[in-house]
């Protein structure tokens, strides 16, 4: 057992904590329980929802802009006629 100390109540226990150098160390994995991974996942998604939302009204204003220059294009000629 590399890294435990058999005189120290650490060594006993095998809970993913290590003793290396007189420092304890927490090998354990990061646990997360239902209700955190769901509360992550809501964030996640309304996030991608805001992200979408601004694609789109970025998208709607590009056309516009795109549709009043071809319609400046087509009543101009006809505005400055006498």
């Amino acid at each position: 057992m590399h890294g435990k100390n058999l005189g120290s109540i650490y060594g006993i226990m095998d809970d993913g904590l290590t003793v290396k150098d007189g420092r304890l160390i927490n090998n354990r994995p990061n646990c997360k329980n239902g209700i955190e991974k769901a509360a992550e996942l809501r964030k996640a998604i309304k996030r991608a929802e805001k992200i979408e939302m601004i694609s789109e009204g970025v998208a709607l204003g590009d056309m516009k802009a795109e549709m009043r220059e071809e319609g400046m294009g087509m009543i101009m000629p006809f505005r400055f006629k006498k």
